[in-house]
């Protein structure tokens, strides 16, 4: 038993992914190229898109926080909403305020309090639903490419696995099923490099995938609830100054 594991801790040391790769044909190093290419717009997709949803999360909670602290007041939140451009949430309350604001909805005395009410309340949610889906699309935005390298590298994987492979049997028929270590080498090495290629290129692209679309379901509940709750607010300032203005 001792000497089975020292004999394959030995194998594994001597493991040359190098040699691997200076042994490999044209097929191998086309897909070895490949999962390569796809591995390094992966992780720059990666890094690009953990910024920018732990920026959107940072500002949020400090949005919030901003506006807990102060007066509580809808003027007082649009004004601190201009400080955080990458905030989700501050980009929601900003967008419903300036419906309001520029729309006017009880300037019009042809409408009466009831329709101001409904159209009022018509404007704020097609207004919030809008700006959602644009948070979405910005949130979402090239995490495709990930779904696409997890699922086409591995397939990379294969085409070179069945190449290096058809290549050693066609080196087996060739020599009459004696063939030298050599003659096997750049298939075998095909085969086995182009594997690790679409490994490391469709691993990290998937476990990332997942993670980034989770933090993104997070943020699109958060956005969902922080709409819900302004547009109460909203509706309870109309309703307000419909009473006042009656």
């Amino acid at each position: 038993m001792n000497q089975a594991l020292a004999v394959a801790g030995i194998a594994a040391n001597h493991v040359n992914l190098f040699q691997a790769i200076r042994d490999t044909d044209l097929m191998g190093l086309l897909c070895l190229t490949g999962c390569l290419v796809l591995s390094v717009i992966s992780w720059c997709v990666i890094f690009y898109k953990l910024a920018v949803i732990r920026r959107a999360f940072r500002q949020s909670d400090a949005f919030i926080a901003k506006c807990m602290s102060g007066t509580g007041s809808l003027d007082d939140a649009y004004r601190q909403s201009s400080q955080y451009g990458d905030s989700p949430l501050a980009l929601i309350l900003r967008e419903a305020y300036l419906e309001m604001q520029l729309e006017n909805w009880y300037s019009d005395g042809s409408y009466g309090r009831e329709e101001r009410l409904t159209a009022a309340r018509l404007g704020l949610e097609r207004v919030m639903e809008r700006t959602i889906s644009q948070e979405i699309r910005h949130l979402e935005s090239y995490l495709i490419f990930l779904a696409t390298t997890s699922n086409v590298a591995p397939f990379i994987g294969l085409f070179g696995t069945v190449w290096g492979v058809l290549g050693a049997f066609q080196a087996l028929s060739r020599t009459g099923g004696a063939a030298a270590l050599q003659e096997l080498a750049p298939g075998m090495a095909t085969a086995l490099v182009a594997v690790v290629a679409g490994l490391v290129a469709a691993i990290p692209a998937s476990i990332f995938y997942n993670y980034l679309t989770n933090k993104i379901a997070i943020m699109i509940s958060r956005m969902d609830a922080f709409a819900l709750e302004l547009l109460n607010i909203f509706q309870k300032r109309l309703v307000k100054q419909a009473a006042r203005a009656a």
